[in-house]
């Protein structure tokens, strides 16, 4: 029978493991960038509107009411869309970064399955040459 070699079974499960973990470490990463930047926006826009309303209760004058009001809106509307094509960036980076990581673990992952099975082919060749060698001097005692 065939000796199989179980650590090279392992070691294609640790490299599965490895390429699983970078990948997740880096969506990790990716992840808490794209948060940190949704948090930081509702933060600040947050302080924006509460600096608008202090300005609004204050002001006196219609006039004064619709510049403030133009200007909130207008910075309100350029701070969105300057921090929604942030946040598109780092998505696009995630998923670039994804399919690369996607891409390496399986290049390690075949690489180590090529590597596994070959010693398996070769070993269990090994073994076949033997029985075959054993069977043909059984074969030749037996004349």
């Amino acid at each position: 029978m065939a000796n199989l070699n179980f650590d090279d079974f392992r070691d294609l499960g640790k490299y599965q493991l490895d390429a699983f973990n970078t990948a997740t470490s880096s969506t990790a990463k990716s992840l808490r960038a794209i948060a940190a930047e949704a948090t930081d926006y509702s933060k600040q826009s947050l302080d924006n509107s509460r600096n608008y309303f202090e300005k609004l209760m204050r002001a006196q004058k219609i006039d004064d009411i619709v510049q403030l009001q133009s200007e909130f809106y207008r910075n309100a509307y350029g701070d969105f869309f300057a921090r929604a094509s942030r946040v598109g960036e780092l998505c696009s980076n995630l998923a670039k970064e994804a399919f690369v990581s996607a891409q390496s673990a399986s290049e390690q992952a075949t690489k180590a399955a090529t590597e596994a099975t070959g010693k398996i082919v070769a070993d269990i060749s090994e073994q076949t040459e033997k029985l075959a060698a054993k069977a043909r001097e059984a074969g030749n005692g037996e004349h």
